[in-house]
């Protein structure tokens, strides 16, 4: 029996298991920095409350539990509690200047309200646009935009009214003398350096920025990251009329030359049939020459060599039978590059087709390579002599006539009727098809002329030929569509590879080259993605300006976004993941992520100078002094929270891998750099708010 039931089963508890392990190391955090199991109980309540209602939310946009809103959940673990961690973080520091927990949890929440508000806005605003991407990529943006941000718009409820409640009558005072220890200490030396020399600070901070992008060029680009999931489809293409007893004799004789392999577990084999991936050269549609062989590797934790390492053995081992196309059908995203050469001439484009075929099996680390041109079938041509024709008076039409009605009958409407109670069955009469094969008993079929029946060869030139066995059409002109099996190898590198091709750069006049299928999405993908950022900032650069009442202030907060890029392209090119889907969901995230930890720092400086009356220096140092812990708290908590990810120990985490990747290596950077950088850019971006506030006075006087 063949089923796929078990691999989403096991991609489900695998998903449940990452979301309760990334829920209790973001917990676990939050325990080694605080010390205290209240102020950790109180952190730990947000998790439920956030998640939960966002099932029913998910319900109610017909959103199902998929590999899309689970890997939403498993990224935003991390994030949901952030909230309340800023919120018990600043509550448990006035309790330990004396504070009574109720004053503590209402002063601290005052204080600490507009910085919580903002960040969690500004994540929802990253990914709300990112729900309406158009194309394909937005079917798997828009479930992960919803899902994500109801669950981070939920955390914050949670941290406005219900963790301050909690922590009122929950938590103890305690209180403690804080004195600068040798981080501390060391950490505002640093930040008083840079506000001495902000310029040179941010000169740094861009030059970073500008080796940052310089990395991407290294990082190979796909659709979607290859995965490991214990089953592979082999087709088996017979030439066109082979019979169904010949097909299945070759799908056994394939059988057995895979059967000595130790990983294989079993094999389903479907004769006269394919499965329906959507694949143009592998139609769905069932035919005698054509088998499917559904290959079961079991889970990939109880073998040791990848799935992409079995499919090689097994192209080897298939590699000497004739006679027959055998390939894999790709039943994921990522696996196939579809290639298509448009025309209008016949024979040129069957030309450039063979030779790009030629072309796509030099180069290296592709599997097989098919075309749909090379399927052609035996046939009888028949080219009428019009001056012959007209000679003895038979016409075009005739010719035509009574080759149709000796290879597939009259008209329906001309045919005779065998009469049935209930109904007519048309009664066909035609040549024998096995006569058909013999070209002088075509060439003996009378036609009419203006003497007589006359003999077909005599106004028609007969032979036998062979032509393709069905013509497709793309945007109405003739076209080959070519099929390479990537096996493994980035999309955006082969078809690099490909542009630089011989018979891809000179194209016959007439012939065009055109993406389709994985192809023409990944370009697609690139293009919404940039889309999607752009969005992102000025929603982002919106919600800040309405809650700081500044249009400036908002450009210090999004200094922090360009600094996390290094640390994002860094990590994906050490762990050699490519630059795909899941990484580009990442580098989103980081967008609003990233833009968390000015918040904090910015609201805090203005506050300091606005309510304590601090000059621009002070109010910087007293900020990055209060505020840095909750700012490495809550990224440790939220890269605690991705790590399971990562790792993926449960199941097959190859589509789940590179977003968690991108991510913890852009807080990384973003954390280290902000905490220095954002300071200096606050007083750049605040002398500069202050002179066009002077130039605005100046102006009614004059």
């Amino acid at each position: 029996m063949n089923s796929s039931v078990e691999e989403a089963e096991r991609s489900y508890s695998s998903s449940m298991t990452m979301l309760w392990e990334g829920a209790l190391l973001a917990l676990a955090v939050v325990f080694l920095f605080l010390r205290d199991w209240r102020a950790t109980w109180v952190s730990a309540v947000a998790l439920p409350l956030s998640i939960i209602p966002t099932f029913a939310v998910m319900h109610l946009f017909g959103f199902s539990l998929n590999l899309i809103t689970l890997l939403a959940l498993s990224v935003v673990v991390g994030i949901l509690v952030d909230d309340a961690i800023v919120e018990v973080e600043n509550i448990v520091r006035h309790l330990r200047m004396g504070k009574t927990p109720i004053d503590a949890a209402r002063e601290a929440a005052d204080e600490i309200g507009i910085a919580v508000i903002a960040t969690s806005l500004t994540l929802a605003a990253v990914f709300v646009p990112v729900a309406f991407m158009p194309g394909i990529p937005g079917k798997f943006f828009r479930e992960f935009g919803w899902t994500a941000a109801t669950a981070v718009l939920f955390s914050l409820l949670v941290a406005r009214l219900l963790t301050p409640m909690m922590a009122a009558y929950q938590m103890r005072a305690k209180p403690v003398h804080e004195q600068d220890g040798r981080v501390m200490v060391w950490y505002l030396g640093w930040v008083d350096a840079a506000l001495r020399h902000r310029w040179r600070t941010l000169v740094i901070a861009a030059v970073l920025f500008v080796l940052s992008l310089a990395i991407v060029p290294f990082i190979p680009a796909t659709f979607i990251p290859t995965s490991d999931l214990g089953r592979s489809n082999l087709s088996i293409e017979l030439p066109p009329g082979t019979r169904i007893e010949e097909t299945f004799s070759v799908a056994e004789v394939v059988r057995t030359k895979l059967a000595p392999i130790k990983e294989l577990k079993q094999v389903y084999s479907s004769i006269g049939a394919v499965l329906d991936i959507g694949d143009p050269t592998k139609t769905g549609i069932g035919e005698t020459r054509k088998a499917t062989l559904i290959l079961d590797w079991g889970e990939a934790r109880h073998r040791g060599r990848s799935q992409k390492q079995l499919e090689a053995e097994v192209r080897s081992r298939l590699a000497n039978v004739a006679g027959a196309r055998i390939g894999f059908l790709s039943t994921e995203p990522g696996e196939l590059m579809q290639l298509v050469l448009s025309g209008d001439d016949g024979k040129t484009l069957g030309e450039a087709a063979a030779a790009l075929e030629r072309d796509l099996r030099t180069l290296s680390g592709l599997g097989s390579v098919t075309s749909t041109a090379a399927l052609l079938r035996p046939e009888i041509v028949i080219v009428p002599d019009t001056a012959r024709a007209a000679d003895l008076g038979v016409a075009t039409a005739d010719i035509a006539e009574a080759a149709r009605i000796a290879t597939a009958g009259d008209f329906s409407q001309r045919l005779a009727k065998l009469n049935l109670p209930d109904r007519q069955v048309p009664i066909r009469v035609g040549v024998a098809k096995s006569a058909l094969a013999t070209e002088s008993l075509i060439a003996d079929l009378r036609v009419p002329g203006k003497n007589g029946p006359v003999p077909l060869s005599a106004v028609a030139d007969i032979r036998l030929d062979s032509g393709p066995a069905q013509i497709d059409r793309y945007q109405r002109s003739r076209n080959v569509t070519l099929t390479a099996e990537l096996n493994g190898r980035p999309l955006g590198e082969v078809m690099a590879e490909v542009e630089r091709l011989p018979s891809v750069a000179k194209l016959p006049p007439g012939i065009s080259f055109l993406n389709t299928g994985d192809a023409e999405v990944f370009v697609e993908l690139f293009f919404g993605f940039l889309l999607a950022m752009a969005a992102g900032l000025i929603c982002i650069y919106m919600v800040l300006v309405l809650l700081f009442n500044s249009a400036l202030q908002p450009l210090t907060i999004l200094t922090a976004v360009p600094l996390s890029a290094g640390g994002a392209f860094g990590m994906l090119l050490l762990t050699q993941n490519a630059l795909s889907l899941p990484a580009l969901i990442g580098l989103l995230m980081l967008i609003g992520v990233a833009s968390k930890n000015s918040i904090l720092l910015v609201d805090y400086a203005v506050m300091a100078e606005q309510d304590h009356g601090l000059n621009q220096h002070d109010a910087l140092v007293d900020a990055c002094r209060k505020r840095a812990q909750p700012v490495v708290m809550t990224t440790i908590a939220m890269a605690a929270g991705m790590a399971p990810i990562v790792f993926g120990l449960s199941a097959d985490s190859s589509f789940r891998a590179p977003m968690a990747i991108a991510v913890i290596g852009g807080l990384i950077t973003s954390t280290l750099l902000s905490l220095i950088v954002v300071p200096a850019a606050y007083t750049v971006v605040d002398d500069l708010t202050e002179w066009f506030r002077k130039r605005l006075r100046r102006r009614p006087a004059q």
